[in-house]
């Protein structure tokens, strides 16, 4: 009960910021008040029925009586349907404006090293849509029915009133108990669960080497304890529920009875009419069926409670930056400006103080040893990370305070992990835009791309997705491509000849002189200095302990730390 009143709550405030979902909320539940009036009607007509008509036999009245029946339970049939379609309708409308907001705070989320993948959020927002979409809700919204069933039962009898009072209480004070006995195993095991999942998942990407290194047991191995631990937590929780909901169907059960043997004794003293036994219990079920479907259905407010939970949290944790105006005074080009980043849990930073001006129209070539920080310099020029000190600008724009779909057309971008999307290889090349044939074959000749192109089997038509069979050569120049596509005025590649052969490589090198010939500014990685020997127009070498230096091809130009 705490939960369900506690989500009601805080969904309700959420969504008061949105008018129409509001007036949705608010227009089910005057129909569920509505509705409630009319189930109302059907006790008062039975105890009509037989203090009335059974005594007086006036066949007359029962039908007058009969049609009212009739129309009242075809007004809360008809109530109900209207209700539960607003109530999916405003479920779609929210899990559409989630998913999308969802997916953004997950791939931010991805790029602070969250192990909670992005997979994880849409089965949150699934869940929340199922449950606004479920009859859960209507539950709550119906125990409107319990004040109004409470104040007619005390105007036919008090004790009617005392007695389904107490059964209210009862079964909402078993609602209380159950959530405060399961709160912390369901989030327990549901947070388990996900972070056995999360390493599952990342450990299958790699089926080549688990097979081939004969891997996949003790994989199993190791992953089989925790998941089998979350789910005796997850099973303890709903051993206690199931305890907690078989009292309270028995309490409605108990209430119900002694709601009869109590309007008996009251009728035999001739305190209330005979058909009032019948009507206080039918009015005692209503005031307390809303309670107890609300406390039986734990399971489905636990579930939704945790996912809107994690919902929150990852929205709050990962929200966008806020998108600041580009400076009056901005360099032309990338100006990488006293960027300090440390790891998480690092006791030194990785880059300390990192300094770099790339003019348009230029190369800047970064090199040192594995874990210098070479690729998370790429990520934190391009606004990916947050450094912890320092910026990193665009033509005067701030590339971490901006829109990811202003800035992205002026960004070509190479990862070292290569990943393409499903859908075809144009479709890839273009960014996933408006299809401009032109410009996709301009941009993967331009990466010495077109000709192994044309080799695939449908050519540009050629799935290209993580299952598509591609090597991982072909893969990388087909992101090449990519990153080229549109003619960015900033090119950022990470490795852009590693698993090339020797043509491709030299593709690869003819590409990037091509786009500093076309004006971009250019900023790569790479492990093989001779291949761009002579080409580049600066240096930036880093090294152990955030130590870093720029310089000429030829001599020294600034020291770092």
């Amino acid at each position: 009960m705490i939960r369900a009143g506690t989500m009601a709550g805080e969904v309700a405030q959420a969504l008061s910021r949105a008018p129409a979902f509001s007036g949705v909320l608010g227009t089910a539940f005057g129909l569920s008040v509505a509705r409630q009036a009319c189930l109302l009607g059907m006790p008062l007509l039975t105890m009509h029925v037989f203090d009335g008509v059974i005594e007086g036999g006036n066949l007359d009245t029962l039908a007058v009586l009969a049609v009212c029946f009739f129309v009242a339970l075809v007004m809360a049939g008809v109530m109900r349907a209207v209700r539960a379609m607003l109530m999916a309708a405003l479920a779609e409308s929210l899990a559409r404006r989630l998913t999308v907001e969802a997916l953004e705070a997950a791939v931010r989320s991805a790029l602070a090293g969250s192990r909670r993948p992005g997979l994880a959020a849409l089965q949150d927002t699934a869940e929340l849509r199922r449950f606004l979409g479920g009859g859960t809700i209507a539950d709550l919204f119906d125990m409107t029915a319990t004040p109004i069933g409470l104040l007619v039962l005390w105007m036919m009898h008090p004790v009617y009133a005392v007695i389904a009072l107490a059964a209210c209480v009862t079964i909402a004070a078993l609602g209380v108990v159950l959530d405060h006995t399961t709160r912390g195993m369901m989030r327990s095991a549901s947070d388990r669960q996900v972070k056995t999942s999360a390493e599952l998942q990342g450990r299958l990407r790699q089926a080549d080497m688990l097979e081939g290194l004969g891997m996949l047991g003790a994989v199993v191995r190791r992953w089989e304890p925790a998941q089998a631990a979350s789910l005796a937590e997850g099973d303890r929780a709903q051993a206690r529920a199931r305890a907690v909901r078989g009292i309270t169907e028995y309490s409605s059960y108990i209430a119900q009875g002694t709601m009869v043997v109590a309007g008996v004794i009251l009728a035999t003293h001739h305190q209330v009419s005979p058909g009032s036994v019948i009507a206080a219990s039918m009015l005692a079920n209503s005031a307390t069926a809303p309670i107890a479907r609300v406390v039986l259905s734990w399971r489905d407010w636990a579930m939704a409670a945790l996912a809107w939970r994690r919902m929150q949290e990852l929205l709050a944790d990962h929200a966008a930056p806020d998108a600041l105006p580009p400076a009056a005074d901005g360099h032309p080009g990338l100006w990488v400006r006293d960027l300090t980043w440390t790891p998480p849990e690092g006791a030194r930073p990785v880059l300390d103080g990192t300094t770099v001006y790339c003019p348009p129209g230029t190369i800047t070539l970064v090199l040192g040893p594995n874990g210098s920080g070479k690729s998370t310099l790429l990520r934190l020029a391009l606004g990916l990370m947050q450094p912890d000190s320092g910026t990193a600008e665009l033509e005067g724009q701030d590339t971490r305070q901006v829109a990811r779909d202003v800035i992205g057309p002026r960004i070509g971008y190479l990862p070292q992990d290569v990943q393409l999307l499903d859908g075809s290889v144009l479709q890839n090349i273009g960014r996933f835009g408006p299809e401009e044939a032109e410009a996709v074959v301009a941009a993967a000749r331009m990466a010495g791309a077109h000709d192994m192109i044309g080799r695939l089997p449908q050519g540009y038509a050629t799935e290209a997705g993580p299952t598509a069979g591609l090597s991982m050569g072909q893969k990388r120049m087909i992101g090449l491509a990519r990153a080229l596509y549109g003619a960015p005025s900033l090119l950022v590649l990470d490795e852009p000849e590693a698993g090339l052969d020797r043509e491709g490589r030299q593709a690869a090198l003819a590409a990037v002189l091509a786009a500093r010939a076309a004006g971009a500014a250019c900023l790569v990685v790479s492990h093989d200095p001779g291949l761009w020997h002579g080409q580049v127009d600066q240096l930036l070498r880093l090294g152990p302990r955030g130590s870093w230096q720029t310089e000429a091809p030829d001599k020294p130009a600034a020291r770092g730390a």
